[in-house]
């Protein structure tokens, strides 16, 4: 064994076969020098865990007391940094990415040490095959490919990215593993409108609806789906002080939330709701003797398709593991769920939108019919209400504002739309109609301005066919005439 550079702790052979080495890393409070003890099979393997030991000492790191894995950093990070701090819809977000994908894929890896340790191709493997899972698609998403999108494999990197950088920052681990390969290719969906034609053949239909005030007000003002059905009548100014204009204020949104135990024994509350039994294999052994083949199933030379889950969608959730305290929303004493009145997720968010005349008319009509409606259920009607309730005075789920924004369009003879494309069809209308970018940006409610930049090329579609409606308007029908080309044979007019 050769011998160690001056002022580096001694390795020495052990009487147990193995090589031990002593570090002096710092004091103790107690005033007692603090010592770790690093041991391998050969020397090298020592000397790399001492250079490890007093590099991350160096630079402040500390010594962990145990190498987490992938995992339990991600539940960890998921639970105690991203819910206490970012919105929810984020959290709920990352929750399915992580026990999704990164779980199923990367979890038993360890973020540092020598074995086990995750590498970028790891990373990189993980990508490639959530590019080629296949999702079971309901008849609204079948004209759609069934694989998980780039998008979803985008947003999935750039999570990890922010994780392990957490990681790294805390000394959980010497590198981001994100940070060495290059980021999925992905690309922008473009903005999808309605054209001027699907737009007025919505608006003529909407006119007729008990609810066109809440139509006209996604495509005229464009605010999003929770913000419109969380808008209640105070902020809402149709009589405004003289010389102001009427206008609402978007502050907070309506959102559904999961369901919270109540009880005082969440284990005992669901016993029986637990998830115990993995699902069925998709492949399963071919060969003579399953128990002596090293391979895993999918990977045996003679495997053969099993029954496969048709269960789930995505990869199927993992165990449930002992002293389960989820399934909330089976507890008879469940709280904190359902339809919730949050704060919206940016200050950029919160803003005044000003109110064109039509909609302060349809605003008041629908305030007479929501008074109307409760008079009817025996209800007394406060001004505090929300502006958009059902016939029985309930707040609007989201799932039944999309359907019927769905009988809507199919009302108008307008093919199959997001409710999203409402929003999209205000910012492009304000783009086209000559707006400044940055009062766009105000109404929508844009954080960064170039996700507002995004209309300016769809607008310029709708400016023609603007442009084309008015000179066919003003031409009579004689446009089609004016564009045929001239015969090189007709004489010139005198």
């Amino acid at each position: 064994m050769p011998r160690q550079p001056n002022r580096r702790p001694a390795i020495y052979l052990g009487s147990d076969g193995l090589y031990h080495c002593w570090v002096t890393i710092g004091t103790k409070p107690n005033g007692k020098p603090d010592r770790k003890h690093r041991k391998g099979r050969t020397a090298t393997e020592v000397a790399a865990k001492v250079d490890e030991l007093l590099d991350r000492t160096k630079r402040g790191h500390g010594v962990p007391q145990k190498i987490e894995t992938v995992e339990q950093w991600m539940t960890h990070w998921l639970e105690h940094v991203i819910k206490p701090r970012r919105a929810y819809g984020t959290y709920t977000a990352y929750r399915g990415l992580i026990n999704n994908y990164v779980i199923p894929h990367i979890g038993g890896w360890k973020l540092d040490g020598t074995r086990r340790r995750l590498e970028p191709e790891h990373l990189e493997a993980m990508y490639t095959a959530m590019a080629a899972t296949k999702i079971v698609r309901g008849s609204r998403g079948a004209d759609r490919a069934p694989t998980v999108s780039q998008g979803t494999i985008h947003k999935t990197h750039r999570m990890l990215s922010v994780a392990f950088k957490a990681a790294v920052r805390r000394g959980k681990a010497s590198r981001n593993v994100a940070s060495l390969i290059e980021p999925p290719s992905y690309r922008r969906r473009k903005v999808a409108a309605l054209t001027i034609a699907e737009t007025e053949a919505v608006i003529k239909m909407a006119l007729n609806d008990d609810m066109a005030a809440r139509w006209l007000l996604g495509l005229l003002a464009g605010p999003r789906q929770g913000e419109t059905l969380g808008l209640r009548w105070p902020r809402v100014h149709l009589d405004p002080p003289a010389g102001e204009e009427p206008y609402f204020e978007l502050e907070t949104q309506l959102q559904r939330r999961a369901w919270q135990h109540g009880c005082d024994d969440p284990v005992k509350c669901t016993e029986g709701k637990h998830r115990v039994e993995p699902c069925r294999p998709p492949w399963v052994h071919g060969c003579k003797d399953p128990a002596a083949c090293r391979a895993r199933p999918h990977l045996c030379p003679h495997r053969r398709p099993g029954d496969g889950c048709n269960r789930h969608t995505r990869a199927c959730p993992p165990l449930c593991p002992p002293g389960c305290i989820e399934h909330a929303r089976r507890c008879p004493q469940r709280v904190g769920g359902g339809l919730q009145e949050v704060d919206l997720k940016t200050e950029e968010s919160v803003r005044p939108v000003a109110l064109p005349a039509v909609l302060v008319e349809l605003l008041r009509r629908r305030r007479e019919k929501q008074q109307q409606e409760f008079e009817l259920l025996g209800l007394k009607w406060t001004p505090k209400e929300l502006v958009f309730t059902t016939p029985w005075g309930r707040p609007i789920d989201a799932g039944q504002d999309h359907k019927a924004w769905e009988e809507l369009l199919r009302r108008a003879g307008v093919d199959d739309a997001k409710l999203h494309a409402a929003r999209h069809t205000a910012g492009t209308m304000l783009v086209a109609s000559g707006a400044d970018i940055s009062v766009v940006q105000e109404v929508l409610g844009h954080t960064d301005i170039k996700t507002t930049r995004i209309y300016v090329d769809v607008a310029k579609k709708t400016q023609r066919e603007a442009m084309d409606r008015a000179v066919s308007a003003l031409m009579d029908g004689n446009l089609a005439a004016l564009l045929q080309p001239k015969s090189a044979t007709q004489p010139p007019q005198s």
